[in-house]
């Protein structure tokens, strides 16, 4: 009975070590996905693929900041668009914090993007010019440099929120848990958070998606 409690105990270790459950030296990249930037959209002045929030974004990015104001957050890195830097900048001044800008954190490339035309492609159709490949390498590329840029602390994991777009995010993800586009077939709420954890090469999903501080908020702002 022993030997064979042993070999069950060493199993569960190992499983628990290729999942980055209770190992030292792990940190934890929170992922975001940007507030709203779309309401009201068709009366913006400005750049519409580089829109700032609307008022709904910044009454959404208020509640994740309220939410991750009692998270311990080391650093927080975004996208170079408006709309990203605004979100981090609600959550990085709940801890004093600057927000650092990786632009491989941008959104996926598109046809408007590359001044063509575009439409919906059938579901589960890959439908953008930038290869799916290149999207999740440049993804991982800029979460392993924030966490390398986060020293870790004497009493527990780095912490690292990182705001970013939602195909992109999707790809990182689907790419971590072995799915192709379509397999992680979901859009991410605004200002969602999913959790990945990370040492070294190994990246581990441990959510995706949750928006729980949104469930009180008015249905304007949802």
């Amino acid at each position: 009975m022993s030997d064979g409690r042993e070999s069950f105990l060493q199993v569960m270790r190992s499983v628990y070590e290729r999942y980055l459950v209770g190992v030292p030296g792990v940190s934890e990249v929170w992922l975001i996905r940007h507030a709203d930037s779309y309401t009201g959209l068709e009366d913006y002045q400005g750049d519409p693929r580089d829109p700032s929030l609307s008022d709904k974004g910044k009454a959404q990015a208020s509640l994740l900041a309220d939410r991750l104001s009692g998270v311990p957050l080391h650093a927080v890195w975004s996208s170079g668009a408006q709309r990203a830097q605004q979100t981090a900048a609600a959550v990085a001044a709940r801890h004093d914090l600057r927000v650092h800008t990786d632009p491989r954190l941008r959104e996926v490339r598109t046809n408007w993007d590359d001044g063509r035309p575009s439409e919906l492609k059938p579901h589960g159709v890959y439908p953008f010019p930038e290869p799916e490949k290149e999207v999740a390498e440049r993804m991982r590329a800029a979460v392993a440099a924030a966490v390398a840029a986060t020293p870790a602390t004497g009493d527990g994991p780095s912490r690292v929120a990182v705001v970013a777009h939602d195909s992109a995010l999707v790809i990182l993800l689907g790419s971590l848990m072995n799915l192709g586009w379509g397999q992680l077939d979901m859009i991410l709420p605004l200002t969602s958070v999913s959790v990945l954890a990370v040492k070294d090469e190994r990246m581990v999903v441990r959510s995706i998606g949750d928006a729980t501080h949104l469930a009180s908020a008015p249905s304007d702002v949802v």
